[in-house]
């Protein structure tokens, strides 16, 4: 099927669905239940998943026995292809490692290949379940904060490498393409952080979970494309749950190339017991990756045009607030301390006055203060009444 933008269900009502972006969006934010609250936080999509994928899910249930599965030879094939196609590495079935998601891989690597004190590096503002994972196994969170130079976001290499040269600091957790900043980063940075990495003992996890979502004109780079040097001490995390809307099935995989690293990486599994996939999971990912692309193409034109939309709507009328389309991701980034508010003043507002779930700058480390992050993989209609009432908001302070 050749898929266009007019294919989705953009009414999709996933109100009362058991949905935890929307059913539990009040509660989330302290917002009274009457309120009728706009969720555009968590990281998932309000789309259908492809019709392929859902045939094969009906398939699969059909059966009606959900007991232990088992990982077919195409099952390796589907993530072998689809990693060849969209981000031109070619890898080995050997190297791919289930994991029931991309959080609890990196939590694994946390586990095994550091011990409580050691110093795990975060780029900062960063998806915060990093800093989770390095906080609650007791280790110790060291920041390199991004540098902000006019609304875009570069890594800050001279203090990457004063961190990496200190011995006790012994992993660095790599969002690729960065969340929440919506950077792609280029093979030349990526390059740089590898070798300082691999130079000084710094094992390297690359989230790369984010990297179908790309925005027009844009391109991703694998960190597993990059040197040998570099491949060899690095660990590959992705998943097909944000680009399907398949994180309820909990199917991720890591791409270890190493073999020490990875049989180091499997014994963490099995010391946790983590060995059988999700009954629905691995049929959902084989009908992804195998005939799903025309899908991702357009859902990446679709949100596109949502965020060139927000782009213009911000500079027209809200010309109290900065943002930057993204380059990949279906999040953006938005700058409200043109406001006067306080960091405090705006995470109150966007709740409690312009009644949007949104995620809180302050949740990212240092340098989110005074920023929210907005999920457009929604239908316009959504966007539209959120920006409408964004802007009602505003006008009343």
């Amino acid at each position: 099927m050749n898929y266009t933008k007019e294919y989705f269900d953009f009414d999709l009502d996933r109100k009362n669905t058991r949905s935890m972006k929307w059913d539990d969006c009040n509660s989330k934010f302290g917002v009274d239940e009457s309120t009728a609250m706009i969720p555009m936080w968590i990281a998932d999509m309000d789309f259908r998943s492809p019709k392929e994928v859902i045939d094969a899910v009906i398939d699969r249930a059909s059966l009606g026995c959900y007991g232990y599965t088992t990982k077919p030879d195409c099952f390796y094939e589907r993530i072998i292809n689809w990693v060849d196609r969209r981000y031109h590495w070619k890898i080995k079935k050997e190297w791919i490692i289930f994991t029931p998601g991309v959080i609890p891989g990196y939590t694994i690597t946390i586990q095994n290949f550091t011990k409580p004190g050691d110093g795990i590096i975060v780029q900062t503002p960063v998806y915060y379940p990093f800093m989770d994972g390095v906080v609650n196994n007791g280790r110790k969170l060291v920041y390199n904060p991004l540098i902000e130079k006019e609304g875009d976001w570069f890594m800050d290499f001279e203090d990457l490498e004063r961190k990496v040269k200190d011995p006790d600091n012994k992993l660095l957790i790599l969002s690729n393409p960065h969340n929440p900043v919506g950077r792609a980063w280029t093979a030349e940075e990526l390059t740089r952080l590898g070798d300082l990495c691999a130079e000084n003992g710094v094992l390297l996890i690359s989230d790369e979970i984010h990297a179908d979502l790309m925005m027009k004109g844009v391109k991703h780079t694998s960190v597993g494309t990059l040197s040998e040097k570099i491949k060899k001490n690095t660990i590959v995390h992705y998943a097909p749950s944000k680009t399907f809307n398949l994180a309820g099935l909990q199917t991720a995989y890591a791409v270890i190339p190493n073999n020490e690293l990875r049989e180091k990486y499997i014994k963490g599994l099995n010391a946790n017991r983590i060995f059988n996939m999700n009954w629905f999971g691995s049929a959902a990912l084989e009908a992804a990756y195998d005939k799903s692309g025309n899908y991702v193409d357009a859902l990446c034109d679709y949100v596109n045009d949502n965020m060139d939309y927000m782009v213009r709507y911000v500079q027209e009328r809200l010309p109290m607030l900065h943002m930057k389309k993204s380059e990949a991701t279906y999040m953006v980034w938005v700058d409200f301390r043109g406001t006067g508010m306080s960091t405090e003043e705006i995470e109150s507002f966007i709740d409690q006055k312009a009644h949007i779930g949104v995620d809180k700058g302050s949740w990212f480390g240092p340098g989110g203060e005074g920023y929210l992050r907005f999920n457009l993989a929604c239908p316009r209609k959504i966007l539209d009444s959120a920006l409408y009432q964004l802007e009602t908001a505003l006008k009343q302070i």
